[in-house]
């Protein structure tokens, strides 16, 4: 998809719009994930990309809540693979707090979105392609967009994708590191 003219006007108002953005998400992470040097660093993006974030883009995704986060990697699972590889129920996963400060978001729930916008926004949240929302992804990311809010399509809770290329460190930062590493020790004691 590449996005009409009309269109591209509408994404050039919304950059215009950006604003800053603080606040605590939450990101869900396999155990074997759970290190936290790696929590934020945007690899798995970066080799496979997803909704927002095309491949070779570091980007960390974060959800405005612990449950949302989680049910985004089963949908997500359930995408990659065909059908769904993993539950919350039946394999165990971290939820890190992460503490967010950002200059330039952007969150399509709060543009005053015209049809033009909704078509675009359609487009970007279809569950059958990822194109749409990598293409406008590259267009903010151009811009120096470093974050973009957008609603969830497996239901429930908003999302937030930061771009790693375009924060600073202290962008963004783990607010239970110590809780989650003292569990796993308290965890891996009973079984020696």
């Amino acid at each position: 998809m590449t996005f009409n003219t009309k269109q591209r006007a509408v994404i050039e108002r919304w950059i215009g719009r950006a604003a800053p953005l603080q606040g605590v998400y939450f990101r869900s992470v396999e155990y074997r994930y759970m290190d936290p040097k790696d929590v934020l660093s945007g690899t798995g993006t970066r080799k496979y990309g997803g909704r927002f974030a095309p491949k070779g883009v570091r980007a960390v995704y974060l959800s405005v809540t612990d449950s949302g986060a989680s049910k985004e990697v089963t949908a997500r699972k359930s995408r990659l693979g065909g059908t769904a590889q993993i539950s919350t129920g039946k394999y165990p996963r971290v939820v890190y707090a992460v503490a967010v400060d950002l200059q330039k978001t952007l969150d399509l729930s709060d543009l005053g979105i015209s049809l033009v916008g909704k078509a675009v926004v359609k487009a970007c949240l279809a569950l059958d392609s990822l194109e749409p929302s990598m293409e406008l992804a590259r267009e903010l990311q151009a811009e120096g967009i470093q974050a973009l809010l957008f609603p969830s399509v497996v239901g429930g809770d908003n999302n937030l994708v930061v771009y790693r290329a375009d924060c600073d460190r202290k962008a963004l930062a783990l607010q239970n590191e110590k809780e989650v590493i003292e569990q796993a020790k308290r965890i891996a004691a009973k079984y020696p």
